[in-house]
């Protein structure tokens, strides 16, 4: 998923408009290990604009603290595009906005620049458990040395993966955050063993990103295949120069379409209103279908531009390749959604707890071929980067997976709210009343009142695209959405206040 999101211009979004203070914060290496007392500098960022007392609770709090719960890449990097907690609930909550980043991404390096220096022991602290108790650890911290914050309910959000440690958050420390808005959060698709019995198969991903296109166009998908078809009949020096990518590598390590394929792939998570240009998927099977009728260079032109759009390549070739795009380490031609690549922390995740068992078929109506197989996908380069093979169910076995959501008494998780979009892909692996991926009549929201438990789909919505601030472009059933959790979200504060 890393790759995707650090990388895609077409993911921008307003800016939020509150600043942010930098800190740090003296964290445990391993929270597990009493003998373990080294520790390392944790970054994380601050508002307090609204922090104001307009938010003052009976109990005394000075207002709510809404944590998001830092993912996969620099923290800086999800400031801006959290716009609904900072511009919308912040000022109507007067809460406290924090940020932790996430360990081992950003400037959050428990070992310095040695982190990534080859020694597998170094990465043995990047694990789900740990992320989680970090963040434990720094709100208890907060609350117990900040004056007006002891007894302030903490709600958590996260997108994507993000979304899951937020659920997984509430799930693992209720007594320490009161409730959760976790949105895109792909939880099921860590628990394949389950994945029959929620309508959920290897082909679910890939099923999901091509439907976008079907559906923006019935020509659109033989415009796309038209288009992997003439790129790989295309000399690769053409293809450099068009698609400026410094070596012939990155156009995909098995075939020259695979760059402009992870474009395709990425883009329907994407699909925003207010993208640049607005709805993207849209816009490149206009662009295609359009090019296709005057001819093949236009169509491989049409497929270098979305391409390099899409991934933020720079457009102005130069042949002593210093403003080419490197070749990505995770992506193109690998696990749709990505998955190992070179030594990162994402690929470590991905090959210790995280990996992703997708597969896609051109004779499925998917955007390309690849069949997923746990040895060669995943245990020999897994195995060749840190000497070890992923286990795919060490998330579900951990902490619950699908029955997270499944357990219907009153005794199950509480105060959860899961969003999914119908475009994002992330959506196979989300949680829905039933247990069953939803459909064109699953209503916007559906309730659990015995256990508070919320289900909020958004048939026109992209990956967490309820946490960008609101655009006037949005359509109305995710605006009606963002009403729905506002209003969720305040009753468990005044609810939390009350204990």
């Amino acid at each position: 998923m890393q790759a995707i999101f650090t990388l895609s211009t077409i993911a921008a979004t307003a800016s939020a408009i509150l600043p942010y203070k930098t800190n740090t914060f003296t964290q445990n290496l391993d929270h597990f290990d009493p003998l373990e007392t080294r520790t390392w500098s944790h970054r994380y960022l601050t508002n307090s604009d609204n922090w104001d007392g307009s938010g003052k609770l009976q109990n005394g709090c000075k207002g709510p603290i809404l944590l998001y719960t830092g993912n996969e890449g620099p923290i800086t990097a999800f400031w801006s595009s959290n716009g609904f907690m900072q511009d919308v609930l912040a000022p109507k909550f007067g809460a406290m906005v924090l940020f932790p980043e996430e360990r081992y991404y950003g400037e959050s390096l428990p070992f310095g620049n040695q982190t990534y220096n080859g020694d597998p022991q170094n990465l043995k602290y990047l694990t789900t458990a740990q992320i989680l108790a970090d963040y434990a650890n720094i709100v208890t911290s907060l609350k117990a040395n900040t004056p007006g914050l002891e007894n302030c309910p903490v709600i958590a959000f996260g997108g994507s993966y993000g979304g899951t440690l937020t659920t997984l958050l509430r799930t693992t420390y209720p007594n320490i955050v009161d409730g959760g808005l976790a949105a895109s959060a792909p939880v099921g698709y860590y628990d394949p063993e389950h994945w029959s019995e929620h309508g959920v198969d290897q082909f679910t991903w890939a099923d999901i990103a091509s439907r976008d296109y079907h559906e923006a166009d019935s020509k659109c998908m033989p415009a796309i295949q038209a288009a992997r078809t003439l790129i790989e009949k295309t000399d690769t020096a053409t293809l450099l120069s068009l698609f400026n990518v410094c070596e012939a590598n990155g156009l995909g390590p098995t075939l020259k379409s695979d760059l402009f394929s992870y474009a395709l792939e990425s883009m329907p998570q994407l699909d925003y209103p207010d993208a640049s240009p607005p709805w993207p998927v849209n816009d490149t099977c206009t662009k295609l279908i359009q090019a296709q009728t005057i001819g093949d260079q236009a169509l491989l032109t049409a497929a270098a531009t979305i391409t390099k759009r899409a991934l933020g390549v720079p457009f102005d070739f130069d042949e002593t390749a210093s403003n080419c795009m490197a070749t990505l380490a995770e992506g193109p031609g690998g696990i749709p959604g990505d998955g190992p690549g070179g030594v990162s922390a994402w690929s470590f995740q991905s090959c210790t707890e995280t990996l992703h068992c997708f597969s896609s078929s051109v004779s499925k109506g998917n955007i390309r071929d690849f069949h997923f197989d746990i040895e060669t996908k995943a245990n020999v380069p897994c195995k060749k980067l840190f000497g070890r093979g992923p286990d795919i169910n060490f998330l579900a076995n951990e902490f619950g997976g699908y029955k997270i959501a499944d357990n219907s008494d009153k005794t199950g998780v509480t105060n959860l709210i899961w969003s999914n979009g119908g475009m994002d892909p992330w959506h196979g692996g989300g949680f829905y009343p039933g247990g069953q991926l939803p459909n064109s009549t699953t209503p916007l929201l559906h309730t659990n009142e015995e256990r508070g438990i919320h289900y909020i789909w958004i048939r026109r919505g992209a990956h967490h695209g309820d946490l960008r601030g609101p655009s006037p472009s949005d359509p109305s059933e995710l605006t009606a959405a963002r009403t729905q959790e506002e209003a969720i979200i305040a009753g468990w504060i005044q609810d939390a206040s009350r204990k």
